[in-house]
Protein backbone atom coordinates (compact mmCIF):
# COMPACT_ATOMS: atom_id res chain seq x y z
CA UNK A 1 0.00 0.00 0.00
CA UNK A 2 2.96 2.44 0.56
CA UNK A 3 3.96 2.65 -2.89
CA UNK A 4 0.35 2.69 -4.10
CA UNK A 5 0.43 5.99 -1.67
CA UNK A 6 3.58 7.68 -3.03
CA UNK A 7 2.31 6.61 -6.87
CA UNK A 8 -1.20 8.83 -6.32
CA UNK A 9 1.32 11.56 -4.53
CA UNK A 10 3.01 11.76 -7.10
CA UNK A 11 0.72 12.32 -9.65
CA UNK A 12 -0.99 14.92 -7.96
CA UNK A 13 2.19 16.83 -7.04
CA UNK A 14 3.32 16.60 -10.91
CA UNK A 15 -0.38 18.23 -11.54
CA UNK A 16 -0.22 20.69 -9.41
CA UNK A 17 3.28 21.73 -11.19
CA UNK A 18 2.03 24.00 -14.04
CA UNK A 19 -0.06 25.83 -11.78
CA UNK A 20 3.55 27.20 -10.16
CA UNK A 21 5.16 27.44 -13.25
CA UNK A 22 3.21 28.88 -16.16
CA UNK A 23 3.82 32.66 -16.92
CA UNK A 24 1.49 33.76 -19.64
CA UNK A 25 4.18 34.81 -22.94
CA UNK A 26 3.61 38.16 -24.02
CA UNK A 27 0.17 38.71 -26.68
CA UNK A 28 1.47 39.44 -29.60
CA UNK A 29 -0.52 40.37 -33.40
CA UNK A 30 -0.93 36.79 -34.27
CA UNK A 31 -2.80 35.91 -31.31
CA UNK A 32 -5.16 37.72 -32.71
CA UNK A 33 -7.71 36.74 -35.91
CA UNK A 34 -8.26 39.79 -37.90
CA UNK A 35 -6.98 43.57 -37.56
CA UNK A 36 -6.80 47.20 -38.73
CA UNK A 37 -3.89 49.19 -39.49
CA UNK A 38 -4.90 53.31 -37.62
CA UNK A 39 -3.55 55.80 -38.70
CA UNK A 40 -3.04 58.73 -36.56
CA UNK A 41 -2.17 62.55 -38.60
CA UNK A 42 -2.13 64.44 -35.20
CA UNK A 43 0.44 64.23 -32.53
CA UNK A 44 -1.01 63.45 -29.30
CA UNK A 45 -1.09 61.38 -26.39
CA UNK A 46 -4.40 59.73 -26.65
CA UNK A 47 -6.23 59.13 -29.90
CA UNK A 48 -9.86 57.04 -30.10
CA UNK A 49 -11.42 55.37 -32.52
CA UNK A 50 -15.17 54.37 -32.91
CA UNK A 51 -15.34 50.75 -33.11
CA UNK A 52 -16.19 49.85 -36.80
CA UNK A 53 -19.30 47.04 -37.21
CA UNK A 54 -17.05 43.78 -38.22
CA UNK A 55 -15.55 43.97 -34.50
CA UNK A 56 -18.54 43.66 -33.32
CA UNK A 57 -19.81 40.69 -35.81
CA UNK A 58 -16.13 38.90 -35.75
CA UNK A 59 -15.22 39.05 -32.00
CA UNK A 60 -14.71 36.01 -30.30
CA UNK A 61 -16.22 37.30 -26.66
CA UNK A 62 -19.79 39.67 -26.24
CA UNK A 63 -18.46 41.59 -24.04
CA UNK A 64 -15.62 42.59 -27.02
CA UNK A 65 -12.93 41.38 -24.00
CA UNK A 66 -10.69 40.08 -26.83
CA UNK A 67 -9.75 44.03 -28.37
CA UNK A 68 -6.34 45.35 -28.31
CA UNK A 69 -4.29 47.64 -29.45
CA UNK A 70 -0.60 47.04 -30.94
CA UNK A 71 2.16 49.87 -31.25
CA UNK A 72 4.94 49.34 -34.04
CA UNK A 73 6.81 47.21 -32.32
CA UNK A 74 3.97 44.91 -31.71
CA UNK A 75 3.45 45.55 -28.32
CA UNK A 76 0.17 46.43 -26.35
CA UNK A 77 -0.28 49.52 -25.03
CA UNK A 78 -2.72 50.77 -22.98
CA UNK A 79 -6.53 51.77 -23.46
CA UNK A 80 -9.89 52.19 -22.44
CA UNK A 81 -13.36 51.11 -24.03
CA UNK A 82 -16.63 53.46 -23.30
CA UNK A 83 -19.67 53.35 -24.14
CA UNK A 84 -20.39 56.29 -27.03
CA UNK A 85 -23.25 58.85 -25.69
CA UNK A 86 -24.76 61.51 -27.23
CA UNK A 87 -25.31 64.76 -25.45
CA UNK A 88 -29.25 66.42 -24.81
CA UNK A 89 -29.76 68.48 -27.41
CA UNK A 90 -32.54 71.70 -27.62
CA UNK A 91 -34.90 70.41 -30.69
CA UNK A 92 -34.25 72.99 -33.84
CA UNK A 93 -37.07 73.89 -35.30
CA UNK A 94 -37.90 73.16 -39.00
CA UNK A 95 -39.62 76.03 -40.78
CA UNK A 96 -42.38 74.85 -43.03
CA UNK A 97 -43.97 76.84 -46.21
CA UNK A 98 -47.65 77.77 -44.97
CA UNK A 99 -50.22 77.64 -48.22
CA UNK A 100 -53.60 78.95 -47.34
CA UNK A 101 -56.58 76.73 -49.05
CA UNK A 102 -60.03 77.42 -50.17
CA UNK A 103 -62.54 74.83 -49.87
CA UNK A 104 -64.70 74.12 -53.10
CA UNK A 105 -68.21 72.40 -52.88
CA UNK A 106 -68.61 68.90 -51.38
CA UNK A 107 -69.39 65.79 -53.15
CA UNK A 108 -72.46 64.93 -51.14
CA UNK A 109 -73.24 61.45 -50.59
CA UNK A 110 -76.79 60.59 -51.06
CA UNK A 111 -76.67 57.31 -48.53
CA UNK A 112 -78.18 58.30 -45.09
CA UNK A 113 -75.57 56.44 -43.31
CA UNK A 114 -72.35 58.05 -41.57
CA UNK A 115 -69.51 58.43 -44.32
CA UNK A 116 -66.28 60.03 -45.39
CA UNK A 117 -67.23 62.76 -47.86
CA UNK A 118 -64.85 64.46 -50.20
CA UNK A 119 -63.68 67.53 -49.71
CA UNK A 120 -61.66 69.63 -52.10
CA UNK A 121 -59.35 72.21 -51.38
CA UNK A 122 -57.59 74.82 -53.63
CA UNK A 123 -54.41 76.96 -53.29
CA UNK A 124 -54.00 80.16 -54.92
CA UNK A 125 -51.39 78.82 -57.07
CA UNK A 126 -53.86 75.97 -59.03
CA UNK A 127 -52.67 73.31 -56.01
CA UNK A 128 -55.57 70.96 -55.32
CA UNK A 129 -56.23 68.40 -52.06
CA UNK A 130 -59.25 65.88 -52.05
CA UNK A 131 -59.51 65.06 -48.42
CA UNK A 132 -61.67 62.20 -47.19
CA UNK A 133 -63.59 63.25 -43.44
CA UNK A 134 -66.72 62.40 -41.95
CA UNK A 135 -66.86 66.27 -41.00
CA UNK A 136 -66.57 67.66 -44.56
CA UNK A 137 -69.42 69.41 -43.83
CA UNK A 138 -68.68 71.19 -41.22
CA UNK A 139 -65.07 72.21 -42.03
CA UNK A 140 -63.91 75.98 -42.05
CA UNK A 141 -60.62 77.57 -42.80
CA UNK A 142 -57.52 74.88 -44.21
CA UNK A 143 -53.50 75.58 -44.94
CA UNK A 144 -51.21 73.48 -46.42
CA UNK A 145 -48.13 73.30 -44.80
CA UNK A 146 -44.60 71.85 -46.31
CA UNK A 147 -41.39 71.17 -46.02
CA UNK A 148 -38.61 73.12 -48.25
CA UNK A 149 -37.88 71.52 -51.03
CA UNK A 150 -33.83 71.59 -50.02
CA UNK A 151 -35.11 69.55 -47.08
CA UNK A 152 -32.94 65.73 -47.18
CA UNK A 153 -32.59 64.97 -43.50
CA UNK A 154 -35.11 62.83 -42.18
CA UNK A 155 -36.16 64.09 -38.44
CA UNK A 156 -39.05 62.58 -35.83
CA UNK A 157 -41.28 65.45 -35.33
CA UNK A 158 -43.33 65.59 -31.81
CA UNK A 159 -44.86 69.06 -32.28
CA UNK A 160 -45.91 71.50 -34.94
CA UNK A 161 -45.75 75.32 -33.35
CA UNK A 162 -47.59 78.12 -35.89
CA UNK A 163 -47.52 81.54 -35.57
CA UNK A 164 -50.29 83.87 -36.80
CA UNK A 165 -51.53 87.24 -36.62
CA UNK A 166 -52.42 88.83 -33.25
CA UNK A 167 -56.21 88.71 -33.47
CA UNK A 168 -59.21 91.53 -32.44
CA UNK A 169 -59.72 90.37 -28.85
CA UNK A 170 -59.94 86.73 -27.26
CA UNK A 171 -60.00 84.05 -30.30
CA UNK A 172 -60.58 80.47 -29.69
CA UNK A 173 -61.06 77.80 -32.08
CA UNK A 174 -61.13 73.75 -32.93
CA UNK A 175 -58.36 72.29 -35.54
CA UNK A 176 -57.85 68.87 -37.26
CA UNK A 177 -54.53 67.92 -38.10
CA UNK A 178 -53.40 65.71 -41.26
CA UNK A 179 -50.23 64.24 -42.70
CA UNK A 180 -49.41 62.92 -46.19
CA UNK A 181 -46.31 62.18 -48.15
CA UNK A 182 -48.16 62.63 -51.74
CA UNK A 183 -50.73 65.02 -50.97
CA UNK A 184 -53.44 61.99 -52.24
CA UNK A 185 -53.21 59.90 -48.81
CA UNK A 186 -54.02 61.82 -45.63
CA UNK A 187 -53.62 60.11 -42.21
CA UNK A 188 -55.86 62.01 -39.07
CA UNK A 189 -52.99 62.92 -36.63
CA UNK A 190 -54.81 65.29 -34.35
CA UNK A 191 -58.76 65.63 -34.09
CA UNK A 192 -60.32 68.76 -33.01
CA UNK A 193 -57.34 70.04 -31.09
CA UNK A 194 -57.92 73.20 -28.96
CA UNK A 195 -55.80 76.72 -29.99
CA UNK A 196 -55.90 79.63 -28.21
CA UNK A 197 -54.61 83.38 -27.97
CA UNK A 198 -56.63 85.13 -24.65
CA UNK A 199 -54.67 88.46 -23.42
CA UNK A 200 -55.76 89.59 -19.75
CA UNK A 201 -54.38 93.26 -19.19
CA UNK A 202 -51.07 92.83 -19.50
CA UNK A 203 -50.94 88.88 -19.40
CA UNK A 204 -51.27 86.75 -22.64
CA UNK A 205 -52.26 82.99 -22.97
CA UNK A 206 -51.21 81.43 -26.12
CA UNK A 207 -51.54 77.68 -27.24
CA UNK A 208 -49.81 77.78 -30.40
CA UNK A 209 -48.53 74.21 -30.38
CA UNK A 210 -49.72 70.72 -31.93
CA UNK A 211 -49.04 67.45 -31.13
CA UNK A 212 -47.60 65.58 -33.64
CA UNK A 213 -45.75 62.06 -34.00
CA UNK A 214 -44.58 61.41 -37.30
CA UNK A 215 -40.92 61.36 -39.54
CA UNK A 216 -40.65 64.28 -41.57
CA UNK A 217 -38.45 63.85 -44.67
CA UNK A 218 -38.86 64.22 -48.68
CA UNK A 219 -39.49 60.42 -49.18
CA UNK A 220 -42.09 60.27 -46.28
CA UNK A 221 -44.18 62.76 -44.52
CA UNK A 222 -43.51 65.59 -46.42
CA UNK A 223 -46.93 67.39 -46.24
CA UNK A 224 -49.45 68.83 -43.19
CA UNK A 225 -52.98 69.41 -43.51
CA UNK A 226 -54.80 71.93 -41.31
CA UNK A 227 -58.85 72.13 -41.25
CA UNK A 228 -59.80 74.69 -38.65
CA UNK A 229 -64.26 74.07 -37.95
CA UNK A 230 -66.27 76.01 -39.43
CA UNK A 231 -67.79 77.80 -36.54
CA UNK A 232 -63.89 79.07 -35.82
CA UNK A 233 -62.95 82.77 -36.31
CA UNK A 234 -60.86 83.27 -39.32
CA UNK A 235 -57.14 83.04 -38.21
CA UNK A 236 -54.42 84.17 -40.43
CA UNK A 237 -51.24 81.87 -39.73
CA UNK A 238 -47.68 83.62 -40.85
CA UNK A 239 -45.75 80.33 -40.32
CA UNK A 240 -45.60 77.08 -39.28
CA UNK A 241 -42.46 75.03 -37.36
CA UNK A 242 -41.96 71.30 -36.81
CA UNK A 243 -40.50 70.80 -33.47
CA UNK A 244 -38.20 67.27 -33.68
CA UNK A 245 -38.00 65.58 -30.71
CA UNK A 246 -35.68 66.34 -27.62
CA UNK A 247 -32.77 64.31 -27.60
CA UNK A 248 -32.02 63.05 -24.10
CA UNK A 249 -28.22 61.88 -23.36
CA UNK A 250 -28.78 58.24 -24.64
CA UNK A 251 -26.40 55.54 -25.77
CA UNK A 252 -25.46 55.83 -29.70
CA UNK A 253 -26.10 52.35 -31.24
CA UNK A 254 -24.18 49.96 -34.12
CA UNK A 255 -26.75 48.75 -36.43
CA UNK A 256 -25.92 44.83 -37.11
CA UNK A 257 -28.02 43.23 -39.75
CA UNK A 258 -28.07 39.23 -39.56
CA UNK A 259 -28.08 36.62 -42.04
CA UNK A 260 -31.45 35.15 -43.41
CA UNK A 261 -32.61 31.73 -43.71
CA UNK A 262 -35.83 30.42 -44.88
CA UNK A 263 -36.46 27.41 -42.83
CA UNK A 264 -39.97 26.54 -44.13
CA UNK A 265 -42.55 28.00 -45.65
CA UNK A 266 -43.73 30.14 -42.35
CA UNK A 267 -40.51 30.27 -40.57
CA UNK A 268 -37.50 31.88 -40.77
CA UNK A 269 -34.03 32.29 -38.75
CA UNK A 270 -31.79 35.44 -38.33
CA UNK A 271 -28.05 34.94 -37.02
CA UNK A 272 -25.11 36.63 -36.05
CA UNK A 273 -21.89 35.08 -37.01
CA UNK A 274 -20.85 35.70 -32.92
CA UNK A 275 -23.74 36.32 -30.08
CA UNK A 276 -24.59 40.03 -29.38
CA UNK A 277 -25.62 42.27 -26.35
CA UNK A 278 -28.73 43.64 -27.90
CA UNK A 279 -30.62 46.99 -27.16
CA UNK A 280 -33.32 45.91 -29.33
CA UNK A 281 -33.97 44.54 -32.93
CA UNK A 282 -35.68 46.75 -35.92
CA UNK A 283 -38.28 45.37 -38.78
CA UNK A 284 -37.94 45.84 -42.51
CA UNK A 285 -40.42 44.87 -44.46
CA UNK A 286 -41.96 45.66 -48.39
CA UNK A 287 -44.41 48.53 -48.07
CA UNK A 288 -47.52 47.62 -47.95
CA UNK A 289 -46.87 44.65 -45.92
CA UNK A 290 -49.23 43.11 -42.40
CA UNK A 291 -47.38 40.06 -40.70
CA UNK A 292 -48.40 38.95 -37.65
CA UNK A 293 -45.39 36.63 -36.22
CA UNK A 294 -43.91 34.79 -33.35
CA UNK A 295 -40.48 35.45 -32.37
CA UNK A 296 -38.11 33.24 -30.15
CA UNK A 297 -34.40 33.75 -29.58
CA UNK A 298 -31.65 31.87 -28.09
CA UNK A 299 -28.25 32.80 -26.94
CA UNK A 300 -25.74 30.11 -28.50
CA UNK A 301 -25.67 28.02 -31.89
CA UNK A 302 -26.94 24.82 -29.65
CA UNK A 303 -28.96 26.65 -27.46
CA UNK A 304 -32.65 26.05 -26.59
CA UNK A 305 -35.25 28.74 -28.34
CA UNK A 306 -36.59 31.07 -25.99
CA UNK A 307 -39.88 32.75 -26.11
CA UNK A 308 -39.81 36.28 -27.14
CA UNK A 309 -42.73 38.15 -28.06
CA UNK A 310 -45.93 37.93 -30.28
CA UNK A 311 -46.87 40.98 -32.78
CA UNK A 312 -47.79 41.95 -35.76
CA UNK A 313 -44.82 43.52 -38.17
CA UNK A 314 -46.03 46.25 -40.56
CA UNK A 315 -45.23 48.86 -43.15
CA UNK A 316 -48.10 50.55 -44.51
CA UNK A 317 -49.52 53.99 -44.89
CA UNK A 318 -45.91 55.25 -44.41
CA UNK A 319 -45.18 53.58 -40.62
CA UNK A 320 -43.41 50.67 -39.90
CA UNK A 321 -43.23 48.25 -37.11
CA UNK A 322 -41.12 49.74 -34.05
CA UNK A 323 -37.71 48.56 -32.63
CA UNK A 324 -38.52 45.44 -30.17
CA UNK A 325 -36.16 46.11 -27.12
CA UNK A 326 -33.82 43.14 -25.89
CA UNK A 327 -32.58 44.77 -22.77
CA UNK A 328 -29.11 43.68 -23.44
CA UNK A 329 -29.55 39.84 -23.77
CA UNK A 330 -27.32 37.88 -25.22
CA UNK A 331 -28.59 37.11 -28.85
CA UNK A 332 -26.93 34.26 -31.87
CA UNK A 333 -30.53 33.92 -33.44
CA UNK A 334 -34.03 35.22 -33.57
CA UNK A 335 -36.37 32.50 -35.06
CA UNK A 336 -39.82 34.03 -37.13
CA UNK A 337 -42.81 32.50 -37.16
CA UNK A 338 -45.94 33.25 -38.80
CA UNK A 339 -49.12 33.20 -37.10
CA UNK A 340 -52.12 32.24 -39.90
CA UNK A 341 -49.90 33.31 -42.65
CA UNK A 342 -47.38 32.34 -44.95
CA UNK A 343 -43.58 33.86 -44.73
CA UNK A 344 -44.19 36.54 -48.42
CA UNK A 345 -41.46 35.95 -51.48
CA UNK A 346 -38.93 38.74 -49.76
CA UNK A 347 -38.13 38.13 -46.57
CA UNK A 348 -38.46 40.51 -43.71
CA UNK A 349 -35.12 42.34 -42.64
CA UNK A 350 -34.01 41.81 -38.99
CA UNK A 351 -31.44 44.02 -37.64
CA UNK A 352 -29.81 44.15 -34.22
CA UNK A 353 -28.72 47.21 -32.12
CA UNK A 354 -26.17 47.30 -29.81
CA UNK A 355 -24.39 50.12 -27.86
CA UNK A 356 -21.56 51.98 -29.66
CA UNK A 357 -17.92 51.53 -27.95
CA UNK A 358 -15.24 53.75 -28.49
CA UNK A 359 -11.90 52.82 -28.07
CA UNK A 360 -9.50 55.21 -26.35
CA UNK A 361 -5.80 54.05 -26.12
CA UNK A 362 -2.08 55.65 -25.14
CA UNK A 363 0.27 56.54 -27.83
CA UNK A 364 3.06 54.98 -26.33
CA UNK A 365 5.72 53.18 -28.58
CA UNK A 366 5.59 54.12 -32.71
CA UNK A 367 3.00 54.35 -34.63
CA UNK A 368 1.20 53.19 -37.30
CA UNK A 369 -0.49 51.33 -34.52
CA UNK A 370 -2.72 48.23 -34.96
CA UNK A 371 -6.19 47.16 -33.88
CA UNK A 372 -6.43 43.79 -33.29
CA UNK A 373 -9.55 41.35 -32.13
CA UNK A 374 -10.95 37.67 -32.09
CA UNK A 375 -8.95 35.37 -29.96
CA UNK A 376 -10.83 33.40 -27.34
CA UNK A 377 -7.94 33.01 -25.32
CA UNK A 378 -8.04 36.54 -24.18
CA UNK A 379 -8.73 38.18 -20.90
CA UNK A 380 -10.40 41.80 -20.45
CA UNK A 381 -7.52 44.30 -20.81
CA UNK A 382 -9.81 47.43 -20.75
CA UNK A 383 -8.86 49.85 -18.06
CA UNK A 384 -10.92 52.81 -16.37
CA UNK A 385 -10.76 56.11 -18.50
CA UNK A 386 -9.59 57.78 -14.90
CA UNK A 387 -6.15 55.30 -15.19
CA UNK A 388 -5.57 56.13 -18.99
CA UNK A 389 -6.01 59.91 -18.12
CA UNK A 390 -4.80 61.43 -15.37
CA UNK A 391 -7.71 63.41 -13.07
CA UNK A 392 -5.97 66.56 -13.39
CA UNK A 393 -6.11 66.30 -17.28
CA UNK A 394 -9.63 65.70 -17.66
CA UNK A 395 -10.76 68.82 -18.12
CA UNK A 396 -8.15 69.68 -20.61
CA UNK A 397 -8.44 66.18 -22.55
CA UNK A 398 -12.38 65.37 -22.84
CA UNK A 399 -13.65 62.32 -25.02
CA UNK A 400 -14.70 64.59 -27.50
CA UNK A 401 -11.00 66.61 -27.54
CA UNK A 402 -8.93 63.39 -27.92
CA UNK A 403 -8.54 63.17 -31.97
CA UNK A 404 -9.48 60.15 -34.08
CA UNK A 405 -7.72 57.91 -34.97
CA UNK A 406 -8.63 56.17 -38.98
CA UNK A 407 -8.97 52.56 -39.40
CA UNK A 408 -7.58 51.91 -43.00
CA UNK A 409 -8.41 48.17 -44.69
CA UNK A 410 -8.74 44.90 -42.45
CA UNK A 411 -6.10 42.69 -42.63
CA UNK A 412 -6.02 38.65 -41.42
CA UNK A 413 -3.37 38.34 -38.83
CA UNK A 414 -3.62 34.23 -36.94
CA UNK A 415 -6.85 33.33 -38.77
CA UNK A 416 -10.38 32.05 -37.65
CA UNK A 417 -8.52 29.53 -35.49
CA UNK A 418 -8.05 32.43 -33.01
CA UNK A 419 -11.30 32.65 -32.46
CA UNK A 420 -11.95 29.21 -30.59
CA UNK A 421 -8.26 29.61 -29.18
CA UNK A 422 -8.06 28.43 -25.24
CA UNK A 423 -6.02 30.44 -22.83
CA UNK A 424 -2.53 28.78 -20.81
CA UNK A 425 -4.77 28.45 -17.88
CA UNK A 426 -7.21 26.65 -19.86
CA UNK A 427 -4.69 24.57 -20.57
CA UNK A 428 -3.28 23.51 -17.67
CA UNK A 429 -6.20 23.11 -16.21
CA UNK A 430 -7.74 20.52 -18.93
CA UNK A 431 -4.00 18.95 -19.12
CA UNK A 432 -4.24 18.65 -15.18
CA UNK A 433 -7.83 17.16 -15.22
CA UNK A 434 -6.58 14.53 -17.60
CA UNK A 435 -3.22 13.87 -15.57
CA UNK A 436 -6.11 13.65 -12.34
CA UNK A 437 -8.19 10.83 -14.35
CA UNK A 438 -5.07 8.91 -15.23
CA UNK A 439 -3.86 8.38 -11.89
CA UNK A 440 -7.11 7.63 -10.99
CA UNK A 441 -6.97 4.66 -13.55
CA UNK A 442 -3.90 3.94 -12.70
CA UNK A 443 -5.12 3.21 -9.42
CA UNK A 444 -8.42 1.45 -10.36
CA UNK A 445 -5.63 -1.39 -12.67
CA UNK A 446 -3.65 -1.47 -10.06
CA UNK A 447 -6.09 -2.34 -7.16
CA UNK A 448 -7.40 -4.79 -9.62
CA UNK A 449 -4.82 -6.30 -9.96
CA UNK A 450 -3.58 -6.66 -6.38
CA UNK A 451 -7.39 -8.05 -5.60
CA UNK A 452 -6.55 -10.62 -8.65
CA UNK A 453 -2.74 -11.55 -6.67
CA UNK A 454 -4.71 -11.89 -3.74
CA UNK A 455 -7.38 -14.17 -5.30
CA UNK A 456 -4.88 -16.36 -7.05
CA UNK A 457 -2.72 -16.87 -3.38
CA UNK A 458 -5.59 -18.08 -1.83
CA UNK A 459 -7.14 -20.28 -4.43
CA UNK A 460 -3.83 -22.10 -4.87
CA UNK A 461 -3.19 -22.67 -0.94
CA UNK A 462 -2.75 -25.86 -0.08
CA UNK A 463 -5.84 -26.97 1.98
Amino acid sequence: MKWMKSVMLGAAFSAAIPAFCAEAPAETPGDYAFGMTLETLASAPWFRIDLPAQVYQQTAWPDMRDVRVFNQQGETVPFSVVVQKTAATAPEAIPLRVFPLTAAPLNVNTDTRRAPETMVLRSSGGLEVHLQSENARNAGQSYLLALPDASKESRYISQLRLDWKTPTGNWQGKVSLYTSHDLDDWTLQDESATLMDLTSGTDRLKMDRLSLSTRMSSDSTRYLLLVFADQTPPLTLTGASALPRNRALENDQVVLKSAEKRVSENQAIYQWAQPQPLTSIAFTLENGSVLPVELAWRSAENGAWQPLTKQVLYSLDNRRSEPFPMQERVVQAIRLTTVNAHLPETLPDISGRRDQLTLVFNAQGNAPYLLAWGNGAAENASIAMNMLIPEALEKAWPLEAIPHATALEPVTLGGEERLTATSEAERASQWQTMLVWGALIVGVVLLLGMAWRIWREVKNKPE
